[in-house]
């Protein structure tokens, strides 16, 4: 094999001469691979073969099966001059096989414009030499194609515009040296397309508008260089896309306004180094996304107007500003992931619309901004149809806590009593479990939460609420007394320690005052209880004590902040 001993990163060097074959008219070239310091680490000998054949194969529509050979400057745009064809004419190459084939030239080895004709169309384990590489606007037909381990020195790899046909795609193992490699506007086939244990070296790797269709598109386990990896706007198609544990190293990586299919997206494992993540305007949402354990590196993230049904960033860490402001989502989970830096959710200019977040286990170093209101906290966390009471509660309070590192007191408290609501649901469930006098404890203390911290004072968030019910209690005894004083007078009654008084100790109004001066424990002892009445006045004075101090809490809370 012609690149076995070749490191992955390995530069292409070489050297080629030539000797002659003894008694006949062919030559062999000698191909000298040499390591960084120019030692000799592999020697190959093959057989050279000339443009000036391949060009008589093509005029007389011989098939192209070439093994181990030698060629050097093979050029259709040279060819079309020679044939007196116009510049953009494609030309017809049957059932072309390249099997360790060396492919040097000075300039560019030129397939433009190239039409395949057969079922097959293989560059295995070949070499690209010194210079450019040009496939633009080749046409692969019906065929399937492959590049499997197929080396590529440095300079540009164009394949800008080709179209593959209806069959499999590998560029498996395939090592594209540094440089350029251009796949803008290419059109992939019905098949899979295979770039598995591809290597990307440095230069940008561009496949704008590049268009997939219905078949799976692996890059598992490819390696980026440092450079920019552009799939800005490419069409994805509807079969599986497979990201899974590729290193894009360093350089800005751009998705913007691809579109995917609806097979599912799987990054699972993979490693980002340090540049901008952009996936702005990126539609996922017919596909599931995953990024489960992804490293993100350093730079930013952007999802910024993208729009998906389900992504799922369980178990990464956002070391770098993230942009999360989707257009649409359905589901956005972010389960045991840490937070380091600043996540941003809040819409500005466009809304911000994502129905169910699940933030089990997440830590928050850094901070998220996100508004209780604008992004309907409540919502997308009581939307989770799988999380449990004590689950939804652990997200509220990180929410709380959030809030309350941001400033963002009112939200704070907003998140803070759904904690708490879903803090005793979790308890009574748990209580349903045991036993009858267990069921009854819980149920009580259950609803014992609900009304006195809750409905009261929203769990001290709120004093005019205390403040109100405060009124309603003192309005609720007057009521009481004045019933049971008027109607029912064995029972008790309110009496008046001023003769003047007596007269008027049964007045509504009267009876009010008494039940305020009660509640606040004034005690001017110008009126009193009798009876019944002073079982009522003693809870009344309890109830007053209880909710004075409520108010205070929630009032010195709000005011300290």
């Amino acid at each position: 094999m012609l690149n076995s001993r070749l490191q992955e990163n390995d530069a292409l060097r070489y050297t080629v001469s030539f000797e002659p074959v003894v008694g006949t008219p062919d030559k062999m070239a000698v191909i000298t691979i040499l390591d960084e310091s120019l030692k000799k680490i592999q020697r190959v000998k093959l057989k050279v073969l000339n443009a000036d054949e391949l060009y008589t194969r093509i005029d007389t529509k011989t098939d192209f099966n070439l093994k181990e050979v030698y060629i050097n400057h093979f050029s259709l745009s040279e060819y079309r001059k020679l044939r007196g064809l116009k510049e953009h004419d494609h030309v017809l190459i049957k059932n072309f096989n390249a099997d360790n084939v060396f492919f040097d030239c000075e300039q560019r080895t030129d397939f433009s414009y190239a039409r395949f004709e057969g079922s097959s169309v293989q560059f295995d384990h070949s070499v690209f030499g010194n210079g450019f590489v040009d496939f633009t606007y080749a046409d692969f037909g019906h065929a399937s194609v492959s590049f499997e381990s197929t080396r590529f020195s440095n300079g540009t790899k164009n394949f800008q515009s080709v179209k593959f046909g209806d069959g499999d795609i590998s560029f498996n193992g395939a090592n594209f040296g540094n440089g350029d490699l251009i796949f803008a506007d290419a059109s992939f086939s019905n098949g899979n397309v295979d770039f598995k244990n591809t290597v990307f070296g440095n230069g940008i790797v561009d496949f704008k508008f590049a268009k997939f269709r219905e078949g799976n598109i692996s890059f598992e386990r490819a390696r980026f260089g440092k450079g920019k990896k552009d799939f800005k706007n490419v069409e994805f198609g509807g079969g599986r896309i497979d990201l899974r544990r590729v290193e894009f190293n360093d350089g800005d990586i751009s998705f913007e306004g691809a579109e995917f299919g609806n097979g599912k997206v799987n990054f699972r494992g993979s490693q980002f180094g340090a540049g901008h993540k952009i996936f702005d305007l990126a539609d996922f949402t017919q596909s599931e996304v995953n990024f489960d354990n992804v490293d993100f590196g350093s730079g930013s993230i952007s999802f910024n107007q993208a729009s998906a049904n389900q992504i799922s960033f369980n178990a990464c860490s956002f070391n770098c500003f993230t942009d999360l402001r989707f257009s649409n989502c359905k589901l956005l989970n972010m389960a045991n992931s840490v937070v380091r830096d600043i996540i941003d959710m809040v819409p500005e200019n466009n809304e911000v619309a994502i129905h169910e977040i699940n933030m089990v286990n997440t830590r928050i170093i850094g901070r998220i901004f996100i508004n209780w209101r604008e992004n309907d906290v409540y919502n997308f966390i009581y939307n989770q149809k799988k999380s449990t009471w004590f689950q939804k509660a652990e997200q509220f309070r990180i929410m709380k806590e959030n809030f309350r590192v941001n400033g963002q007191y009112e939200d704070e408290d907003d998140a803070y009593v759904e904690f708490k609501r879903c803090e005793a649901k979790a308890h009574l469930g748990e209580a349903k479990k045991g036993s009858f006098l267990k069921k009854s404890l819980g149920y009580l203390n259950y609803y014992f939460q609900t009304y006195v911290f809750d409905y009261v004072g929203r769990y001290a968030t709120s004093p005019i609420r205390v403040l109100l019910n405060g009124i309603v209690t003192i309005l609720t005894f007057g009521v009481l007394f004045y019933l049971v004083d008027t109607f029912l007078h064995g029972l008790g009654s309110i009496e008046s320690t001023l003769p003047e008084a007596l007269n008027h100790s049964h007045n509504f109004f009267n009876i009010i005052y008494y039940s305020a001066i009660t509640f606040f424990t004034i005690g001017y002892g110008d009126y009193f209880p009798e009876g019944i009445l002073k079982l009522f006045a003693a809870f009344e004075g309890f109830s007053g004590v209880f909710l004075m101090s409520y108010f205070t809490v929630a009032f010195v809370r709000k005011i300290l902040r």
